[in-house]
């Protein structure tokens, strides 16, 4: 049997490019031919998959399993849809169009589309969410619950491991300035201009001697505007965008910054949450979308953005060690959950559901 994986881009530190890798690595180590195929791909992604057009000669095999998964609109469906395969479904969760709307309205236009084709997708013999959040919004649009489950992200937390961060940033960074930091994408629905002003009400009301940071690849026309807000409120010198950064600056933002703040408003799962935690990095995040599933208790979770009081909180949280302690302590119990050996397990028994005859090579 082979197992086949149709994702709309393979690119390098991509979150679902990530979880496409993990299950290959894993079924390849159970003996299964396993083939990933892109619609787009960066340098990296050449050289781990192949173009989709090339998929379509393995569609009218029964025996083989296809898993496609689902985070953007993209022509790709089709495959998917018109497989003889036996299917899985991996919904990544696609950002309701109206954040886009002002200020990327073609991005808003993929999105609509995205949301707007979900119930055709339907035609799957196992949907699953990376998380709980998107597994339900699978079910209102029409999946039988009874064949809907979730298989979480298996993030690489390990990578940043084995890189050398990069010590002339590192030491900027380490200038005696508390750090908060914000690594994703810098899009609309990530809120970033609510990160900003609790930033303005920690810097002016709690600590001068702070910076905000913020690491990800930037939407020109909303980063414009964060410019513009921080410029106004006067602290434009304070607050830092990186753009998209190397591994090695990564991990130079993560083991140099004292606090990880999010504000988002919408998230399927959120990878970053895990690696503030893999760091050791209190977190501070909003509960919307999957964020709440996600930390598991872990962390600090807040409901309502009253930036007085969140930067009240960490001025309490860096004046009250016993309080940070058991906020790392939470969040390194929770990043059990999310081991190698778990995401296998719960890969393995989503392939047996398709393979019961040759289960014993995932024992």
């Amino acid at each position: 049997m082979r197992v086949h994986q149709i994702v709309p881009r393979m690119d390098a530190g991509d979150a679902v490019s990530n979880q496409a890798l993990a299950i290959h690595r894993l079924v390849t180590e159970w003996g299964f031919e396993s083939r990933i195929y892109a619609n787009g791909m960066d340098e990296f992604g050449k050289r781990v998959a192949s173009y989709d057009h090339t998929y379509p000669e393995f569609a009218r095999e029964e025996n083989d399993l296809l898993i496609y998964h689902y985070s953007i609109y993209c022509g790709n469906y089709r495959y998917y849809v018109e497989s003889h395969n036996r299917k899985v479904l991996i919904y990544h969760n696609i950002t309701p169009a109206e954040f886009y709307e002002r200020f990327y309205p073609a991005a808003a236009d993929l999105c609509r589309m995205g949301r707007d084709l979900i119930p055709q997708l339907a035609v799957a013999d196992l949907a699953l969410g990376d998380s709980d959040f998107n597994r339900r919004e699978l079910v209102e649009a029409g999946f039988p619950a009874e064949k809907t489950g979730v298989l979480p992200i298996n993030p690489p937390l390990d990578k940043l491991d084995g890189v050398e961060e990069d010590e002339e940033f590192s030491r900027r960074l380490q200038d005696g300035k508390t750090n908060l930091l914000f690594v994703g994408r810098v899009v609309p629905n990530k809120k970033v201009e609510d990160i900003v002003k609790l930033f303005y009400c920690y810097h002016r009301g709690i600590n001068a001697a702070s910076r905000l940071v913020v690491a990800g690849s930037l939407l020109n026309t909303y980063y414009s505007a964060l410019l513009s807000l921080a410029r106004r409120m006067g602290i434009g010198d304070r607050v830092h965008f990186l753009g998209k950064i190397s591994d090695s600056r990564l991990k130079s933002c993560y083991l140099h910054s004292h606090y990880y703040v999010s504000m988002s408003e919408h998230e399927g799962f959120c990878v970053p949450l895990l690696e503030a935690f893999h760091f050791d990095l209190p977190v501070l995040a909003y509960a919307a979308g999957a964020v709440p599933e996600t930390m598991g208790g872990a962390g600090v979770l807040f409901f309502e953005k009253d930036y007085t009081l969140l930067a009240e909180l960490l001025d309490r949280m860096e004046r009250d060690a016993l309080l940070r302690e058991r906020t790392i302590t939470a969040q390194r119990e929770r990043l059990l959950e999310f081991s190698e050996e778990s995401f296998a397990a719960k890969l393995a028994e989503v392939i047996r559901m398709f393979i019961p005859e040759e289960a014993g090579v995932l024992s």
